[in-house]
């Protein structure tokens, strides 16, 4: 679960933080991302009372590559996740 969320938080920063370089295959990873972890969540319930932290870890690794993958300056993204669990799981939230 962690990974798919790190893979989803990554790619909703890149859409926030990087709006000019916005594209399809961005868009694509998003939605097979939530896919896949509504699936781990629906197949293992139990996770849920440890979303806070599962979250906060994958934006951990979400986070670390903002320099190397994104060309983006180390204080640009939040320092904290700035979505919940059901935020970034909204396809409002781009």
């Amino acid at each position: 679960m962690t990974n798919r969320l790190a893979v989803l938080l990554a790619h909703l920063l890149k859409w926030r933080f990087q709006p000019g370089l916005r594209g399809n295959s961005w868009l694509l990873t998003i939605r097979e991302q939530r896919r896949r972890a509504a699936r781990v969540l629906a197949q293992n319930p139990s996770l849920r009372p440890h979303l806070d932290t599962i979250l906060a870890d994958a934006y951990g690794d979400a986070s670390a590559d903002r320099g190397a993958g994104n060309r983006l300056p180390e204080d640009v993204f939040p320092t904290g996740c700035p979505w919940s669990f059901d935020q970034a799981m909204q396809s409002d939230v781009l």
